[in-house]
């Protein structure tokens, strides 16, 4: 069964995708670009994906198919 990502987590995600860097993502969220990519990395691998736009990829997905 794949893990949920938390509130925060989508949030990255959803931020991701729009096209944001770590650093851009961590001015927007008041955290420092190293804790972005340490929670990027956490999605990746609950998401099981290769990369940050593949973890992109994989929630768009999961949300489109419900």
């Amino acid at each position: 069964m794949p893990r949920t990502l938390t509130d925060r987590e989508r949030e990255i995600v959803a931020l991701l995708a729009s096209g944001l860097t770590s650093a851009q993502i961590g001015a927007r969220l008041y955290l420092a670009p190293e804790t972005v990519r340490g929670c990027i990395r956490a999605i990746t691998r609950k998401l099981h994906a290769r990369n940050r736009t593949h973890a992109v990829a994989i929630t768009v997905s999961r949300e489109l198919a419900g």
